[in-house]
Formats: structure tokens, sequence, C-alpha cells
């Protein structure tokens, strides 16, 4: 049998033709729904779309009965003075009963299964017109260089701008000020909108966080910031944004957001993204900033606050100034990453702003000042809408160039244009006032290959992290090839079923920023605002290669387009035992499947593992591979005879720190990891009897008001508890417990990036070797007790990309050649490893996810052995 691979990150899964496939065939229109214009996609969803729902109407307007839900009077809108949730759908409802202009459609769902909304704006379209819209907007993305010479789309696209709101739920305003500029388009006299929406479609998603909106928190449910999640993809709040991206495909996004004391509008200070086709993306981007800053200091809302640039201060009085990122923050507020919704969508042909709007909150939530500040934060969002749609109306031809023209320069392969420093304002074309700032700090260029391959077969280091990557690719737009027999690129030779990404591709840039290293920016700035390298090709546990330059000929290869990776999973019709060896994230979850049903599993020092190939551990086997896409071999199990193994327990984990750990554990099939502080184990209300090892990734101190809880783990270690840890929690932890001593140093405060590890050949992370990790700070272990054992050493240059400022003690150099892994082993039977990299940080270093696992399995109680024959 074969299975395949599922992404890691949780789907919706069905079967047959694809969405991902159909929004890359150029012409393609929807299917009839059930109902007249309905979104079908029953039969046309891709398995790497976050929900089917996202697929677009077929004409409009499309009106289904919003669903509502009971009043509640505990949602945290309610104190700042905005619309509650549960009001939401009502509203909507009650336009589309007055208005043929406007169309509703429930996209998703959070955390917490409340829908999430998109309302579109347009004049009433047949299916024949939606078809022709259809039919452009693949032109523009598959057929650029044909869409800027047909007459035809130049005229009558449908040009479309996108707002969403609320992606961090306790910034609400933008969610009420989107909701009164779609009832004035919805109802104002016709002949007052009817230029923006016969020529444009206008999309909004009114609140991208309703579970953090009503439980008044910036994170998702589940304890996630959706807003660094663009890349990652771990939450489906976030995931929904990336698909509408491709659905919609704007030319103008705006994403509101809260509070900065002022009016904030991007585009951001250096360090600029090197992928973005820089020249065409920063004179609008900086131009609508300007033009917005114009229209809200005219507007002179009282209450308003205003930007004094001769100090740098926020004021009361009108200095006609807002803050500009690009302007006035020349660093620290940074494009750098796409982890953000305006920097992601911008690699889909979109300018694209974040609007922060300037009046914070007030304690207690019921302060009024809550409510008169949300007020005047409607007005200004609501200026700051206008303010944008007629920009972007005013320059709807240039911005649909712009697109075109991005798309093109992809498919072409040509090289990024570079902005020389200082470049003359007279010599560039309108709008021009960014060119009065930029500066060699500003420049960014970034050199693109002519293509990556993810190897098959022995070129490759996990057969199901490159499936996982490939569906990760596709998911975020990327046009992926597989190999339909063995070809040459860069004279290394490539087996049948390797994939290949042309770097000449529309979303060249995407795919760029996903798979390339990414760059040192240390020197470049003193500080970025978040995280500054983010490369899948590094941390996601597969071997990926750049091959050739932008300019070079396509590889020859015989290539077919794929629309997710190829299955994976096997499992030998023959063999008495099953072995499966663990280099991935799967595997490990196919390793906690069989130990879930009772199916006896022994692991071997080089970190594969065997089962019996009986009855019940073959159908175990089989419907794993299915799940997981993992490959079993055929084996007579003599190997359990003649060399040393273990046999692996169904484990209970205990972990300390957030929900990066408890996410990561799920992911690898530990399915109820138990929470636990310093305060929950001295109150009682967790314990560790029941628990077979423990994982410490937030700091677990006890204080004397917490003696019952140092207690409770000074009695599971004297059993022989394991412990396994990361960064300084855990050396903090095994000093303080007397496990095994070391002093632990980081890398200055904000330093995170891609570092180069090399791990001890033979040693427990020796198996499956990789040789990058991602820190945030990188944590080293020196003077280490003589129990120690170092597993892994950062590398003579360890630093790959990222920023990571030297400071004396704290510096790249420091790190150089010191300890990044250790374990050790106590004489009360305790084993310890401690990782020094940031192990799941956001979830996002899927790599180094089965390391975890190897040292929870290798620390944590042993089961039942796999007999030998």
């Amino acid at each position: 049998m074969a299975g395949r691979a599922r992404l890691l990150l949780p789907v919706v899964v069905a079967a047959g033709a694809t969405l991902a496939a159909a929004l890359h065939a150029p012409g393609w229109v929807p299917p009839p729904g059930s109902a007249a214009g309905a979104p079908a996609a029953d039969d046309r969803v891709s398995p790497l779309l976050a929900s089917p729902l996202v697929a677009p109407p077929t004409s409009y307007p499309f009106q289904p009965e919003l669903a509502t839900v009971a009043d509640d009077p505990t949602d945290a809108s309610i104190d700042r003075g905005v619309i509650p949730y549960d009001e939401i759908a009502p509203k909507l409802n009650g336009l589309t009963a007055v208005s043929d202009r406007i169309s509703v459609q429930v996209v998703g769902e959070s955390a917490l299964g409340r829908d999430i909304h998109l309302v579109t704006l347009t004049a009433p379209e047949d299916a024949d017109e939606t078809k022709r819209q259809t039919t452009y907007r693949e032109m523009i993305t598959h057929d650029p260089a044909a869409a800027a010479k047909s007459a035809s789309l130049l005229a009558d696209y449908k040009v479309p701008i996108w707002f969403n709101a609320n992606i961090h739920g306790d910034e609400w305003e933008g969610t009420d000020a989107l909701l009164e500029y779609i009832e004035h388009l919805s109802t104002a006299p016709y002949a007052e909108v009817a230029d923006v929406l016969e020529h444009h479609r206008l999309y909004f998603t009114v609140a991208n966080n309703p579970d953090g909106r009503a439980l008044g928190r910036r994170a998702t449910a589940d304890g996630f910031d959706a807003n660094r999640d663009m890349i990652t993809g771990a939450t489906s709040e976030a995931r929904i944004i990336r698909d509408l991206s491709r659905v919609i495909r704007p030319t103008f996004y705006v994403d509101l957001h809260g509070y900065t004391n002022v009016l904030q509008v991007e585009p951001c200070g250096p360090p600029h993204g090197e992928n973005y086709e820089y020249d065409l993306f920063l004179p609008h981007a900086y131009a609508a900033a300007l033009e917005v800053e114009e229209a809200v200091t005219m507007a002179d809302i009282p209450g308003n606050t205003y930007l004094d640039r001769t100090t740098n201060r926020v004021t009361t009085e009108n200095t006609g100034n807002i803050r500009i990122p690009y302007r006035d923050l020349r660093a620290g507020w940074d494009d750098w990453p796409p982890i953000f919704t305006p920097q992601y969508v911008a690699y889909h042909g979109a300018v694209a702003n974040t609007v922060e709007l300037p009046l914070g909150r007030v304690s207690p939530s019921s302060d009024p000042r809550n409510a008169a500040n949300s007020a005047v934060n409607i007005d200004v969002a609501g200026v700051v809408i206008a303010a944008s749609v007629d920009y972007a109306l005013e320059h709807s031809a240039a911005l649909l160039s712009n697109q075109i023209e991005i798309f093109r320069r992809g498919l072409a392969g040509e090289p990024l244009v570079e902005i020389a420093a200082d470049v003359d304002p007279a010599e560039v074309a309108e709008p021009s006032q960014w060119a009065r700032i930029w500066d060699g700090t500003d420049v960014n260029s970034a050199e693109f290959p002519r293509a990556y391959v993810i190897p098959a077969g022995a070129a490759q280091r996990s057969a199901t992290d490159a499936a996982n990557l490939v569906d990760q690719l596709i998911a975020n737009g990327i046009e992926v090839q597989r190999a339909s027999a063995a070809f040459t690129a860069d004279g290394t030779r490539y087996e049948s079923g390797s994939y290949l990404v042309d770097m000449h591709q529309p979303l060249r840039g995407m795919a760029n920023v996903l798979l390339a290293d990414g760059s040192d920016v240390s020197d470049r700035v003193p500080e970025t605002y978040d995280i500054s390298a983010w490369s899948l090709a590094l941390l996601w546990g597969a071997d990926v290669d750049a091959v050739g330059s932008t300019g070079d000929p396509a590889p020859e290869a015989e290539l077919e387009d794929v629309a997710e990776a190829a299955p994976t999973g096997s499992v030998p019709v023959d063999g008495a035992y099953l072995e499966l060896a663990t280099p991935g994230v799967a595997e490990y979850r196919a390793v906690n499947a069989l130990l879930e049903s009772d199916v006896p599993v022994s692991a071997f020092a080089d970190g594969s593992v065997v089962i019996e190939a009986d009855a019940a551990g073959r159908a175990a086997a089989v419907e794993v591979a299915d799940l997981t896409g993992v490959a079993f071999t055929a084996s007579d199990g003599s190997r359990l005879g003649v060399e040393e193994s273990t046999g692996l327990d169904d484990l209970t984990i205990a972990y300390s720190g957030g929900v990066d750990e408890l996410k990561t554990l799920r992911e690898l099939g530990f399915e109820d990891p138990i929470a636990i502080s310093s305060a929950t184990l001295a109150n009682g209300t967790a314990g560790l009897d029941a628990v077979d090892v423990l994982w410490i990734g937030g700091a677990l101190v006890f204080s004397s008001s917490h003696a019952v809880g140092r207690a409770e783990v000074e009695e599971y270690l004297a059993a022989g508890g394991g412990v396994v840890g990361e960064g300084t929690a855990i050396a903090g932890f095994a000093n303080a417990f007397g496990l095994v001593t070391s002093t632990a140093s980081s890398g200055t405060r904000g330093s995170n990036g891609i570092a180069s590890v090399d791990p001890v050949d033979g040693g427990l992370l020796g198996t499956y070797p990789q040789d990058t990790a991602f820190v945030s700070p990188a944590v080293w272990y020196s003077n280490l007790g003589a129990n120690a054992v170092v597993e892994q050493t950062y590398a003579a240059d360890p630093f790959i990309s990222g920023h990571w400022r030297d400071s004396t003690g704290r510096s790249t150099a420091d790190a150089a050649g010191r300890a990044s892994a250790v374990s050790a082993e106590t004489e009360a039977g305790n084993r310890v490893l401690m990782f020094g990299t940031s192990m799941n940080f956001r979830t996002h270093p899927v790599g180094q996810f089965g390391q975890i696992a190897r040292g929870l399995f290798w620390a944590g109680s042993e089961g039942a052995e796999v007999p030998a024959p």
C-alpha cells in the first residue's frame, strides 16, 4: 500500500480535483454551486488550503444568511465600546437584505469555531461576468505579458482592494470602521459609489481573530500571534489570510491594528525584505501613507494625537504629521520577514501597509476612557479607509500595472531592480517622494537561483520532511514540479521523483523568501522589529539545493506540475518484522500512533525502530503509513539478537512553557501533554505521579512559597525520571536539582536567526544529523560537569542569517565551537538532554522536532521490547 504525507499543521482534506490546481489554471471558473452563485468547492478543494470556503462565488451578489450566535454579555468588546462579535453577522445580514452590492461568505473558523467573514463590495455580476473577471485574474498571474497588452483587461478588470482587521483580538476598532464603510458602500446613493463598485472589488475580512475580539486578548484562542504566522500557518486565522491572498490577488492591502499612541502607517524602514520588487512597491506604499497623513490631519478629529517630528514625541497639537516608519523610524520597524500579513500579501503583487491606530487600552477595562478612545480610533480609521480607497482608485491603473510587472519579471526570470543609494528624486518616476529619504541602509537585493531542487532518494535526508515542505510551498502559492526521470542540474544527478521549484514563476519573490538562506543583517541596522531569518530550506528538515542563477537555461528534465506532494508511505508485503528510520516528524508521529495501538516498538542506537509484523502490528503499520506517509522496510528481526535495543513507552509528558511546546508535542504524536509550572505543582493542580518525562521549555524555579512543588520534582527525580529541555531554562533546572552542572550563556537581547551546528558523530543527535538550527537567542553551555556529554556544538563560523549584534561575552565568536546540546546521566538513573537552540520557536523549526522526540524517548521510561526471532 502507499500512503501520503499530510501537512504538518492542520488542513482540510478532500478528494478530487483541487482548488490549488484550479487557481493555477488560466481561464478556470468554479462549477455551479448548489445555490445560485455559491462557491463550488466541494470537489475542487486542495488538501493544502485551510478551508474549502475560501473559493469565490460564481456570481455577485452572493448573499447566504449568515449564522448568528447567542448574545454574549462577557464579550470584551463591550467595555471597549465597540461592536461585540455576536452583532457582526446580524449587521451583515441586515445589509444583504437591502443591498445587491454586498456579498458575504464564511471563509473559515477560528480556533474556537467562530465564523470568520469575508465581505465583498462590487457592482452586481452575472456568471458570465464573474467568469470573465476570473479569466483576467489568471491572465495577470500566468500570462502577464499578454495582460499588459490586453486593452479589454486594462479597461474592464475589476481591480481588487482588500482590508483586514482585528487579527490581533484586542485591537478592535478597525472592525467597527470597516463595518461603517461597508454600510456606506452598500446603501449610499448609487451615483456616489458607482465608480468604486463598477471598476473594483473591495474585500473586507472584518474580524480576522474573532476569539481574541470576544476574549479581549491579542492572541488567538490557542495562544498564537496570528500576525507572526503567515509562513508557518499554525493558526487557522493566518491560513485563511494566506489562502485568500491567492483567491483575491489584491493590488492594494491594508491591515488595521493598534495602538501606537499616534496613528502610524507603513511603509517600513530598513532592512527591507530583499525579495520584493521594491522599485514597484515603495513609491505607492509611501505616497499612500502621505495621503493618509494629509487626510487625517485635515480632519482634525477631536481627541486624536499627532507626531512632533522635531522631538519625535506624541502631542495633542495638530502638527500635520502622523508617524510613517520609512520616514520617521529608520530601524526597528522593518519589512524584512514575511511573517506579517502585509509583508506576506506584498509577495502576491500588492502594495500593502499596516495601520496602527493611536489610542490604547486603559485599566480597568470598565474605565470609560476605553470607550472614548475607541470612538476616536473609529473616526481615525474611517478617514484612513476612505483615504486609502481614494488613493487606490486614483492610482488603480498604476497599481494594476505594477502587479502585472511583478509577475512578468518573475516569469521572465529577470534580476531584481536594485535602487542605488541616494537616488535623485528627479530621475525616478512619480510618485517620487520616497526618493528623498532612500539611502545606503535601504539598499537591498537578492540574487535568485535558476531553481531549487528538493532531491528524492538517497540524496534526501527525509522523504516525509521533503513531502511536508513541498506541500507547504504549494499551500503558499508556489509552483512545484516533479521529475518523472532522473536529471542533472549544476553537475549533480537527481533521482526520478525529485521536486523542482523553477524560479521563473510569478511568485518568485515568495519562493525565494521561503527557500533562500536569508542574510545576516546584523551590521545594517541596530535592531529589527521581529524575527530576521525564516528559511524553510534550512529549518524544515529536508535537503534543498539551489542550482544555477536566474539567467541560466532551465534544467533539462522531464517534469510534471503537482498540486500536492506524491505519496510517501508504504508497508512491504513480506517480512516477519518491519523497521522504520526516524529522520522526521512524521516518523515519530507514526511511532506514537503504534504505541497508542499497543504495538510494541523497540529502538536501536542509530535511531531506527522495529515492530513485529504479526497481524496486529502489520495492520497498525498500514494505518499509520497511510496517515503519516512513513515508509517501513521488511526485516527478519535479526538485528534484535545482535544489537542493543530499547523498548519504547507510550510516554506521558509534562512540560513547562507555552503554546509552542504544546503544539510541537502534539504534532509529534504526544497527545495529552500536561502543562506544569512552579505554582501549579505547589498548589496541587498539577502533579508528576503519572509523568514519564519532563520537557523544560520555560523556567521552572521554586521559591520558598513553592516548597511543595519542589518536593514533587525531587520525588520524581529520585525515582529516576528524565528531563529534556532548551535554553537557559533547562540549564537552570539541571543546576538547581544537581543533575548536571553548566554555565549557560546567550546571545545578545533580541538576537535571532539561523545558526550552523555540528552534531557529534555517533552521538544522540548524530543519526539523521542536521547542521542548521534556529536560535532566539543562541544559548551555549560551558563549565560542564564530569557527567556531561557534548552532543552538538556551534560551528566555527556559526551565524548564517538573521540579526545578532555582538557584545562582550555574547557574540557569535563567543558561541563558536561551544556546546549547543549536552546530555548527561546521573547516579540515580536520570537522563538529561539540554538544547541550546530554540527547538520549537512558534512551531517553525520543524526539522528540529524529531530531535525533541528522540531526546524524550531516550530520557523517558522504557516500554515493552519487541521479542527477537
